[in-house]
């Protein structure tokens, strides 16, 4: 069996490299809704798990670490450090204000494991 590891997690692990209760409660912490864009799963997109601190550059699964993301900005960002992705958004014209306190507030919110 191969057990390349990539940014810390084996490849091919697919979710299983955070608990579902935790991604659940990351989930409910974020209002269900992607921290960068705010659109949610009543707007039709799927949600992932974004490490801020990517763990290419050494970011832990730590819930601080992690909010939730749609597919198309987690795919977009890569591995860019946050500081870099909001200078790419704030080149695109998108207003990364909000954003970035929104990010702040997130992450500093305890999980509420029994809500999730």
């Amino acid at each position: 069996m191969d057990n390349e590891t990539r940014g810390g997690r084996r490849v091919g692990q697919g979710s299983k490299w955070i608990r579902r209760s935790t991604r659940l409660a990351i989930y409910a912490r974020d209002g269900h809704a992607c921290a960068y864009c705010a659109r949610g799963v009543e707007d039709g997109v799927v949600l992932t798990l974004d490490h801020l601190v990517p763990c290419e550059l050494g970011g832990s699964n730590a819930p601080t670490n992690l909010v939730t993301a749609c597919i198309s900005c987690n795919s977009a960002r890569q591995d860019l450090s946050l500081r870099a992705w909001l200078r790419v958004l704030r080149d695109r014209g998108i207003d990364t204000d909000g954003m970035a306190r929104r990010i702040g507030v997130l992450r500093r919110r305890q999980l509420d494991r029994a809500a999730a």
